[in-house]
């Protein structure tokens, strides 16, 4: 058999072939489970923020501020006295407080 020599290194150079094209597709396998459990993450980040943009605006809205108030707060704040203010109290600029209005 003249080929003997060919034959065996070319087999060897194949089996060698087939076990490295394995050890890379682990490597890639283990890669590709990393990549998705870092887009879950994310995905979870997005949503997270999604909720706390949605808070943040009820945050600024005064109706869920006096909910939250109920809430944390049994006893009802009563003021004896209510301010009005007309624009007159508006223009002047010596006032030191300001007052938000919420209108419905």
């Amino acid at each position: 058999m003249k080929y003997t020599k060919q034959i065996t290194f070319l087999l060897i150079i194949n089996l060698l072939i087939v076990f490295l094209s394995i050890f890379t597709g682990n490597l890639t396998r283990k890669l590709e489970v990393s990549n998705n459990n870092l887009k879950l993450n994310i995905e979870k980040e997005k949503e997270q923020l999604k909720i706390n943009k949605i808070e943040f605006s009820f945050y600024n809205n005064s109706d869920y501020l006096k909910k939250l108030h109920n809430i944390y707060f049994s006893f009802e704040e009563h003021q004896s006295e209510k301010k009005y203010f007309s624009f007159s109290n508006i223009l002047d600029n010596k006032k030191q407080s300001l007052l938000l209005v919420n209108i419905k």
